[in-house]
């Protein structure tokens, strides 16, 4: 279950992010490509801007995240994020971003999964994106429980 809850936290603090960024940067546009399918709840489309070589700090792939994302989305009927206290390093073949993320969101009542997951939690994000295959791509994050 933490495992899942970090994939579904990786895929919402780019999505927050990308909300909070100006147009035209290549970090952003990827952020908004997540957010996007996120919004439609694609766990197919939020691993394309996952890199071939992605691993989290926990150790999972891309297929991995995937896996968690679906079931994650069946699991929510409503998810909100917020994003604080957002930074970026940039250079020219790597970026990183560092930030706060707030969700709340109303789990399903199917299966009593409302009573099991949270309905609000807060993470410290580190994402590292470089660019691959004419796009950037996220290839790596960690995320901590915030108090």
């Amino acid at each position: 279950m933490l495992a899942s809850r970090r994939a579904f936290l990786l895929l919402f603090l780019c999505a927050g992010y990308l909300a909070c960024r100006a147009k035209g940067d290549p970090v952003q546009e990827t952020l908004d490509r997540v957010v996007r399918a996120a919004e439609k709840r694609d766990a197919s489309a939020v691993v394309e801007n996952l890199s071939a070589g992605y691993r989290d700090a926990v150790g999972q792939s891309s297929a991995e995240v995937a896996a968690v994302l679906r079931r994650y989305f069946a699991a929510y009927e409503a998810l909100d994020v917020k994003i604080q206290d957002f930074t970026v390093e940039k250079a020219p073949e790597a970026a990183r971003a560092r930030f706060r993320v707030e969700l709340s969101g109303r789990p399903t009542k199917l299966g009593g999964l409302d009573r099991l997951l949270p309905s609000a939690s807060r993470y410290d994000f580190d994402v590292r994106l470089a660019p691959e295959g004419g796009r950037w791509k996220v290839v790596w994050a960690s995320w901590l429980g915030a108090s």
